[in-house]
């Protein structure tokens, strides 16, 4: 299948009446499919509701109506089965705890002496439904095999998709041109450095042009332009949806660094990361046609996995791998997963964690502050990351019981201070200090907010050793079978359920809160709204 646009455009299309003649086949065929889906759920309804009373001719029970002698069924509990009149016939055609069901015979002398209501079935024998079901799956089967058969023509599908959409946005762009008297003209946005190459194009083909810088209430379009590395981080940005404003940040390479170290803590064991790499390089060599971005960051996000499962020595959460010579030399006694409960490595791994995010955190007020420098208002945001420097010391005291820095206090006296007198300057010094006293509790209420920020980091510990503890109780699982045969692969079932579900609840953690921490608490301190669109120029592609 082309990967792009340009490789199908590129062959040589069929006539239109052809291409439309084909699309309204594909279409019927489709309606009829979806047809023939519906009715196959409404005749399952029927089998339902016909099965618990088996397979028989509702003919029959017509005939018997007509010679006066009426069959009629019935669901009924244990109560109403022992309030049957005793002149009525009945044959029990099947029991449970709960219900019984009948057929009851009538004549005119018994029929106005039964106080329940029949059964109302419908007028198609069970077998007779079977085998309407079956004629219908088989019309889906030929319809789709037809549909195959006209796969061979999507190229020119697409060909003339494409052909469509681009008249539609020609027709678009000249129905919204405006006019000053005989002069009509049409504005658009282009990136800083096409100037030149629109330029050259308005003098060869005899084009008026002018070029303004767009006015703070434009609604820019937004284009970003990474490095191929950089550009790793792009599937996770296609997948949330989110495109910077065009006054926001590009957070590419910061979403990339933190996001990779997120993942390293939260899946935390090398053996996964093996296999995560195993199955990147394998998906690369085999769907050369998928995004290479999205195999570049799976390739970074192994290797961190790795690096960090190797130094705090997990791999699939075997302690005993971690002891043997070719593995035990790589971790770090400080933080091994298997140092056991009293040395203290759940502290330090905690403490690495709020100091990530002190770090985290201190980017976003850095990148604000060269932002917005020399204005006034910038060193507000020196006080920030001094108050984030003074919290994270004092969350240290308080969560993990470390001494309290001596410099605490100073770190978030300053931080507020600076904060007071710079945040909402605005070009008049006292009057700004007057605008932050009247706004002194939203400040008050925003600093503070940013220790339960810091704090929010230790969820990365958290899951982690969570996706461990999982990881050693299947393992202790599979080991306690025993060694026979049947134990052996009973072992080996428990080790890839237990693990591939670690796996898929650790990778739905790490999209929960690996993105969380930076889509809000990064770009939160950024103050970033993500309120851009997409950059899509006006071309002929056709």
């Amino acid at each position: 299948m082309p990967d792009t646009e340009t490789e199908y455009i590129k062959q040589s299309p069929a006539t239109t009446d052809s291409i439309m003649e084909t699309a309204h086949i594909i279409h019927d065929l489709g309606s009829r499919q979806f047809a023939c889906g519906e009715e196959i759920l409404l005749i399952d309804r029927e089998i339902h509701k016909l099965s618990p009373w088996g397979d028989f001719n509702f003919n029959d029970l017509k005939m018997l109506k007509e010679r006066g002698i009426d069959i009629r069924l019935y669901e009924l509990n244990a109560v109403q089965f022992s309030n049957i009149p005793g002149d009525i016939k009945i044959f029990i055609l099947s029991r449970t705890k709960t219900t019984i069901r009948l057929a009851a015979v009538f004549t005119d002398e018994n029929n106005a002496s039964f106080p329940y209501e029949h059964i109302s079935l419908p007028e198609v024998s069970l077998s007779q439904l079977e085998l309407q079901r079956a004629d219908k799956t088989k019309e889906i089967e030929s319809i789709q095999k037809e549909l195959e058969k006209l796969s061979v023509h999507k190229n020119n599908l697409r060909y003339a998709i494409a052909e469509i959409d681009q008249a539609l946005e020609f027709e678009h762009a000249v129905s919204t041109m405006s006019r000053e008297e005989k002069v009509a003209y049409i504005t658009g946005y282009i990136p800083e450095n096409h100037v030149d190459t629109v330029k050259a194009a308005a003098s060869k083909n005899g084009w008026g042009l002018m070029i303004t810088d767009p006015s703070g209430d434009d609604p820019v379009p937004t284009l970003v332009e990474n490095p191929k590395f950089l550009r790793a981080i792009s599937p996770v940005f296609k997948l949330l949806g989110t495109i910077p404003g065009y006054k926001e940040f590009d957070i590419s390479l910061w979403f990339l660094i933190f996001f990779s170290f997120f993942w390293a803590l939260i899946i935390g064991d090398a053996g996964y990361g093996i296999l995560f790499l195993i199955l990147t390089i394998i998906g690369r060599i085999k769907f050369k046609k998928v995004s290479f971005e999205l195999f570049l960051l799976l390739f970074i996000t192994s290797i961190t996995t790795i690096v960090w499962g190797a130094i705090t020595g997990t791999w699939f959460g075997v302690e005993a791998l971690s002891k043997t010579r070719a593995l035990s030399w790589m971790i770090i006694p400080s933080i091994s997963s298997f140092a056991g409960p009293d040395s203290g490595t759940d502290i330090i791994i905690m403490n690495i964690c709020f100091f990530v995010g002190a770090i985290h955190l201190s980017v976003a007020h850095l990148l604000n502050f060269f932002r917005i420098f020399p204005a006034l208002k910038s060193y507000s945001e020196i006080g920030k990351i001094s108050l984030i420097w003074g919290l994270f010391f004092l969350t240290r005291n308080l969560v993990l019981s470390f001494e309290l820095n001596p410099f605490t206090v100073w770190f978030i006296c300053a931080g507020l201070i600076l904060i007071f007198i710079f945040s909402e300057q605005k070009g008049r010094f006292f009057k700004g200090i007057l605008d932050s006293s009247a706004n002194l509790l939203v400040i008050a209420l925003n600093s503070i907010s940013f220790f339960s920020d810091i704090v929010s980091y230790v969820r990365l510990f958290a899951v982690g050793l969570a996706a461990l503890e999982v990881a050693k109780s299947f393992n202790s699982m599979a080991m306690s079978l025993g060694s026979g045969v049947f134990a052996v692969i009973g072992s080996v079932l428990i080790l890839f359920i237990g693990h591939g579900l670690n796996i898929t609840l650790s990778a739905m953690s790490l999209i929960v809160h690996g993105v969380r921490l930076n889509m809000l608490e990064f770009s939160g301190h950024l103050n970033m709204e993500w309120s851009g669109y997409t950059y899509k120029p006006f071309k002929k592609v056709l």
